[in-house]
């Protein structure tokens, strides 16, 4: 028998957008999981950050880590930097880590965006 039990994902990237969705759905979700997905080449601040908003939330962000370290990535892609346009990173550093996370499980994902953003669902 699977578990049908849905879970609760907040994706926190360390910037502003998804710290306020983090803490808006706070008290709305309280079984909500929150995930970080660390690249290791983050500003120190980011992880003061990241650390300081667990502190408030209260839960532990799981802190998602890539299979390969970002300079492997950026050798095999002829260090070519990611871009808006040329997303490699996400692919490889946040979304892979995301969905080994996830595994079969049902998820509601929560991603907090500008409304600026021009994003497909």
């Amino acid at each position: 028998m699977s578990d049908s039990r849905v879970r609760h994902i907040l994706s926190i990237s360390g910037g502003k957008d998804s710290a306020a969705l983090a803490i808006y759905m706070r008290d709305k979700i309280p079984d909500m999981e929150y995930v970080f997905c660390d690249t290791h080449e983050e500003l120190l601040e980011t992880y003061t950050f990241i650390d300081k908003l667990e502190a408030f939330l209260g839960k532990p962000i799981h802190r998602l880590n890539p299979d390969r370290p970002f300079e492997h990535y950026l050798r095999i892609k002829g260090f070519y930097l990611p871009s808006a346009r040329v997303r490699w990173c996400t692919s490889q550093m946040k979304i892979k880590p995301f969905e080994a996370f996830v595994g079969s499980a049902n998820v509601l994902s929560y991603i907090g965006i500008r409304g600026d953003e021009d994003r497909e669902v």
